[in-house]
């Protein structure tokens, strides 16, 4: 379980970054299984041909294996148990959900989104940090390196305070049904990026977590390693009735008690 400190943070900042949470083995055998079916031209042993971006005649808009550009979605192991029970299912995660949502207020999963990769570019194609809000109704969301990712090595970037400001500029507390703020807000973070968004990074096993109101996007990759994550996220079992409210007053008024208690 998160302390209060750690709870405090959560509302305050949108994310929270748990170190050494998920176990090795998993995290090894996710960089293992990732290689059961590459991008020809990327060989596992040879870091100079993870450069990308994705060959022309490599892309695959196949969405259980997804290549294009700098990103790799491997998707086909998402619901294969080991993977399932090893993150989603953790006591770590399972106690987080429970104290953060409320008890058995979530939906359970059966499938983690996939094993995300971000390719490595040259540091002389620097680009700046675009963010989005995800379209689909979850509402906390985890995201679990499988392996090392270095500062600008392509973690998981995020605009600190920002869902608190874009939980408003939908007309759904969890459909994304965008308002005219919304556009604003966004052209705004994307202006200043080099000030408001934070880029996690990590070891294997160490965790992000996340509102799904917060502005946030899988950064570029200037390192030499593939950016690796595992995904997954939870929603509340009565989400489609939550999603015909508006935003309330209250951001928190759907979450457990240890959120709803706790001053940011």
């Amino acid at each position: 379980m998160l302390s209060d400190a750690e709870v405090s943070q959560f509302k305050r900042d949108g994310f929270l970054v748990k170190r050494g949470i998920i176990e090795q083995n998993y995290c090894a055998t996710a960089r293992e299984r990732l290689w059961d079916d590459p991008p020809p031209s990327l060989r596992k042993d040879d870091p100079n041909s993870w450069i990308g971006p994705i060959k022309p005649n490599e892309v695959s808009e196949d969405p259980d294996n997804f290549k294009k550009d700098y990103r790799w979605m491997y998707r086909k192991v998402g619901s294969e148990d080991w993977i399932v029970q090893g993150l989603p299912w953790h006591p770590f995660v399972q106690s987080t959900a429970n104290q953060l949502l409320g008890k058995d207020r979530f939906t359970q999963r059966d499938r983690v989104r996939g094993i995300y990769c971000t390719l490595p570019r040259l540091k002389t194609d620097s680009q700046p940090r675009y963010m989005h809000i995800d379209d689909g109704q979850f509402t906390l969301g985890f995201v679990c390196y499988v392996d090392t990712v270095e500062p600008d090595g392509g973690g998981f970037a995020v605009w600190p305070g920002s869902h608190r400001r874009l939980f408003y500029t939908s007309h759904s507390r969890y459909r994304k049904e965008s308002t005219d703020k919304y556009d604003r807000i966004r052209k705004e973070y994307d202006n200043s990026w080099e000030t408001t968004s934070f880029q996690t990074h990590g070891e294997p096993g160490d965790i992000v977590i996340w509102h799904h109101r917060m502005a946030h996007m899988g950064s570029h990759n200037y390192s030499t390693n593939i950016r690796k994550a595992i995904l997954t996220d939870f929603s509340f079992k009565n989400i489609n009735q939550l999603a015909e409210l508006p935003p309330g007053e209250d951001m928190w008024e759907d979450w457990g008690d240890a959120v709803r208690d706790i001053e940011e």
